[in-house]
């Protein structure tokens, strides 16, 4: 009977094979069953499917538990061809089942090769289980799977992928049973049966590797420790795919190790799951002869090797095979310890996937690899694709994070035909998916590679719960304080979370990195392990909800709590809101968390304007849409797009009335406010904020009313109206005084620090810089501290001391560096070549105002990039370059008048343009245009722009000996200084000195003494009228 049934089998494997690989037709009558590669092959041929349970069945009648595996198999894949939602993700599944079929259908062809083998009945028992596990399967899993119409399956997409993972993870279990259970007991029982005269052919080393990039540090650190130790125990550690064969093959071919040990073993134990299969392997490669083994193979084992009359070296490379396996873990360890005890004639090199050794009483000499550098990731590339790193290969090795097996498989990919962009982009769909280079062999796969390390037995299902929740944050998890403590909550009470991240890290998926340290995965793990996450779980939702409800509790930007707490977590806060988006069930307040981040992001002046409108196609309230629309008019706004801003800030207004939101109202009106700012309407902006204040005052809001206060004086600023201005910046300090809000009163402070500036009362500017920069750096706002360095910089132009000014500029630099403000970097640079202007340092400051420009135009700011066209005009001016400045200055005006539409700058280009006519002597033009300066002053009521654009025509119309329109030009411009108690009345007094020295009202003596010249005028009249003593009167 067992003769039959064996013939019976053979047979069936014959057919079996030839149906995948079409070669073995003609080899069928020569060899039954061909080797495991053409096997494996077979077994995941396309084609093999559709016929393998008729072409089986005749070979297989007598052996029906057979004809039912062979049989379900083949519906399982019929299956695959049937489905559509998760049909990839379902392939591969299939695809398992396919190949781990192969390492149970392959170990029956050893218990046939063997006369008298015991175990037939209990195979047959274990072939029987495995096909009611199939059936199961079939019927529970794929078949109701399959069943789901079209819109069914979209629905439950979620769930159907979670049932194929509970089918991957339960085929494991069960390969893994039969493996344990089995493998062992053929093995065992194939020694006493084998002929006496057979011989095992010595197994040679694998090739020297052609290429070794990046690793010859460690390969030469390996060499040394094995040669200078006295005992060498080596164990060469990481992560799946790293090169650990690599690096020992090398270090094998070495000819200082071939020296030092003539005789060298190489035993790779990736197929030996038991510690008897490891010995059999080990027994194998130093040809100890099958007649020969007893019942003690380790005892031979080390009688062989200490036979022998040279120094051994005996490398077992993915002793992880084994060692992971619980049960089999000490008795590896045990097995260890006794080759260990040969001391120095055996030297001993093991490479494991993971981060820990064996668990030995002696030590190990431990290397745990890292990924390869970017620079030698591309040499590696570019060697084996033979192509250049274009700039998708760039990006692409960089999600790689140097990963050799990874960089092999894309340069393979490329050099057979792929474009980089499209595997790239394949990459971005599908993650580790987009590299393989078919077969089954996990270093064909990267998403095979990294399987065995995530379905390791060493890990359970909590730990891969754990992983896929870690994998939702692309910044990794906090060590310890509160996104840890929170973390730890939305788990299930049976895990422990720190035994579980150790069991992580020494499987090499989990690490701590970066400063203060985060829990962490590289980029092609986390893309594996993001297929773990099953959206329905509880934990996975509860993960999203706790980020939903701190971002939302923590809008205070100087809080130092909140300072602490959420910057270091803006990428983790945007995956999971991101993620949270596309849940089933929308989680609640997502809308006006997203928001809150996008606030913390504009914080740090980054646009996250389009991720914002992402979230309005979502079902959310209206009160959550309002917060969108608020906030994206704020970030339009403030990039300059007011076209857009105005309609979300209406749309915005809209649903917070709809929703009688009176606090959002106030937001919005202040909003709004604040764009008809930006556009120069100064009526309009004063009804928005006056509406902003009311309504604060309502609810009541202390800090929304400080706000609106502030807005108040900004616009009191543009027009010139100081005293109006100091008033509500005072109010607006006093209230954020109240509240103890200290980035209000640091604002505030600044406010009132450019009010001293307007005023000419540069002392009490420097003291509310110094207070505001006090309190910023309290808060830690680098921003703030940044922007008030910035200030003090021009506080120090103005007292004419450009060498503080500049160290000013440079510190605002660095801050704006820090906090990666591209704007504000710009700025200062800028500044900087302006102070290198009016050193006279042209070149200098030429590089500085080109830099700028180069800056600006790189983040699209059209404010930035026409105002410094303005700086390079005025640098052309000075040169005398007068073609160059009008090109500069044109340009800039273009900008003004169509893009930024702002009069108050635009005026300001104009009179740089009117003093390019002077120099041209083209003074009907220049009138002309400093006229035009002047209505748009006159316009926005910008009292100092009215006072500059009078000087320009008082200086154009001196040049002309028009003596009296040149007084009366000056005059105006007095009179307006001393309004707005401007510090340049001093200039334009010795301005009109010089009128009245060529009209002979005064003598030359006086004409260049300020405080003489304001002494000769008298302003007391009822008029305010500028009129001139005579020296008598003095």
């Amino acid at each position: 009977m067992q003769e039959s049934q064996s013939k019976d089998l053979r047979s069936f494997f014959g057919t079996l094979v030839a149906h995948g690989n079409p070669r073995a037709h003609s080899q069928l009558g020569r060899s039954i069953l061909q080797p495991a590669s053409n096997l494996d092959t077979g077994l995941n041929a396309v084609g093999v499917a559709l016929q393998l349970t008729k072409d089986a069945g005749d070979a297989a009648k007598e052996v029906p538990y057979v004809k039912a595996v062979a049989g379900i198999i083949a519906q399982i894949i019929k299956i695959k061809e049937e489905i559509r939602a998760n049909k990839e993700r379902c392939g591969d599944i299939i695809d398992l089942v396919q190949m781990k079929s192969t390492t149970i259908l392959q170990s029956l062809d050893k218990v046939y090769e063997a006369k008298g083998a015991q175990g037939f009945e209990d195979l047959k028992a274990d072939l029987e289980a495995y096909s009611g596990f199939l059936q199961a399967v079939l019927q529970n899993e794929l078949e109701p799977f399959r069943k789901q119409p079209r819109w069914s399956s979209y629905i439950n997409r979620e769930k159907n992928a979670g049932s194929l993972y509970r089918l991957e993870r339960e085929l494991e279990e069960f390969n893994h049973r039969f493996s344990l259970k089995r493998l062992v007991e053929i093995s065992v029982a194939l020694i006493p049966t084998a002929p006496a005269q057979a011989r095992v052919i010595p197994q040679a080393l694998p090739p020297s590797p052609k290429l070794v990039i990046g690793r010859e540090p460690v390969v030469d650190s390996v060499i040394h420790v094995t040669l200078s130790s006295s005992e060498p125990r080596v164990v060469i550690l990481g992560q799946g795919g790293i090169g650990k064969t690599t690096i020992a093959t090398a270090v094998l071919h070495d000819s200082r190790i071939i020296s030092a040990y003539p005789t060298i073993y190489f035993v790779c134990s990736e197929l030996t799951p038991t510690i008897e299969l490891l010995e059999t392997h080990i027994a194998d490669t130093l040809s100890i002869p099958q007649g020969g083994r007893g019942t003690d193979l380790l005892s031979q084992i080390v009688d062989r090797i200490r036979q022998d009359p040279h120094p051994v070296l005996l490398c077992i490379d993915n002793l992880e095979t084994v060692w992971e396996i619980e049960a089999e873990q000490p008795r590896v360890d045990n097995f260890l310890e006794i080759l260990s005890g040969m001391g120095n004639k055996l030297a001993l090199v093991v490479t494991m996937r993971g981060t820990q050794a064996p668990n030995t009483s002696f030590s190990w000499d431990s290397t745990i690899l890292s990924g390869l550098s970017r620079d030698d990731s591309v040499v590696m590339y570019e060697n084996l694709s033979s192509k250049s790193a274009d700039a998708s290969a760039h990006e692409l090795l960089l999600q790689l994070s140097g990963s050799p097996l990874a960089i092999k498989l894309f340069s393979r990919m490329v050099q057979e035909g792929d474009m980089p962009s499209q595997l790239l982009s394949s990459w971005n769909e599908h993650g580790t998916k987009a590299l393989e280079v078919g077969g089954t062999h996990r270093l064909s796969s990267l998403e095979r590679s990294i399987h065995l390390s995530v379905f390791s037995p060493r890990l359970n299902d909590t730990a891969r719960l754990v992983l896929g929740l870690i994998a939702l944050m692309p910044d990794g998890l906090s060590t310890s304080g509160t996104w840890f403590t929170g973390f730890e909550s939305v788990l299930p009470d049976e895990i422990v979370l720190r035994s579980t991240l150790r069991a992580l890290r020494r499987t090499a998926l989990l690490d701590q990195l970066g400063e203060p340290s985060r829990w962490q995965m590289l980029p092609p793990i986390r893309q594996f392990c993001l297929q773990l996450v099953d959206s329905a779980s509880s934990s996975v939702t509860s993960l999203v909800e706790l980020y939903i409800t701190t971002v939302r509790a923590h809008n205070d930007y100087s809080s130092a709590t909140s300072l602490a707490l959420i910057p270091p977590e803006m990428a983790n806060i945007r995956g999971l809101l991101l993620f949270g988006s596309n849940l089933q069930h929308c989680p609640d307040f997502i809308g006006k968390a997203s928001a809150r981040y996008v606030g913390w992001a504009y914080w740090q002046d980054i646009d996250e304007s389009s991720f914002l409108s992402s979230f309005l196609r979502l079902p959310i309230p209206s009160d959550e849409q309002a917060a969108i629309h608020q906030t994206l008019g704020m970030l339009h706004c403030h990039w300059n797009r007011l076209g857009a801003a105005t309609e979300s800030l209406t749309r915005g207004l809209e649903l917070y009335d709809e929703c009688q939101d009176r606090l959002g109202k106030a937001k919005a009106h202040g909003s709004i406010g604040n764009l008809h700012m930006r556009r120069c309407h100064f009526d309009e902006a004063k009804v928005s904020f006056t509406r902003a204040l009311e309504l604060y005052t309502e609810v009541p809001d202390r800090v929304g009313e400080a706000n609106i206060h502030r807005s108040i004086g900004d616009l009191h600023m543009r027009r010139g109206q100081l005293d109006e201005a100091g008033t509500s910046f005072n109010c607006a300090l006093e209230r954020y005084s109240e509240v103890h809000n200290r980035l209000g009163e640091a604002n505030a402070l600044k406010s009132i620090g450019n009010l001293h500036m307007r005023r000419d009362r540069l002392d009490e500017a420097g003291i509310s810089f110094d207070r505001a920069l006090e309190l910023y750096g309290e808060i830690q706002d680098r921003l703030g501290e940044a922007n008030t360095h910035r200030s003090i910089g021009h506080l120090y132009m103005r007292r004419g001391d450009l060498g503080q000014a500049k160290s000013y500029f440079t510190r605002a630099l660095g801050r704006y560096s820090e906090v990666m403000d591209q704007e504000g970097i710009a700025d200062c640079t800028l500044r900087l070549g302006q102070i290198s202007f009016h050193q006279q340092e042209l070149e200098a400051a030429e590089t500085a105002i080109s830099q700028a420009l180069g800056m600006w135009e790189s983040i699209c700011d059209d404010r930035g990039i026409a105002k410094t066209h303005v700086a390079m005009g005025e640098l052309h001016l000075k040169r005398r370059h007068l073609d160059e400045a009008e090109a500069s200055l044109t340009r800039a005006l273009d900008i003004y008048t169509t893009k930024v539409k702002s009069p108050h700058n635009e005026a300001l280009t104009n009179r740089s343009i009117g003093e390019l006519h002077i120099l041209r002597g083209q003074f009907k033009d220049s009138e002309r245009v400093f006229r035009r300066a002047l209505a748009l002053d006159v316009a926005t009521g910008d009292r100092l722009g009215q006072a500059h654009s009078y000087i320009c025509l008082g200086s154009m119309f001196l040049k002309q000996e028009n003596l009296e329109v040149a007084e009366s030009s000056y005059v105006d411009a007095f009179r307006l200084f001393l309004e707005i108690e401007n510090y340049q009345v001093i200039y334009c007094l010795l301005d009109l000195g010089k009128v009245w020295v060529r009209q002979g009202k005064i003598d030359e003596c006086y004409a260049e003494d300020a405080v003489l010249l304001r002494a000769l005028c008298d302003v007391t009249n009822p008029n305010k009228e500028l009129k001139l003593l005579n020296t008598s009167e003095m």
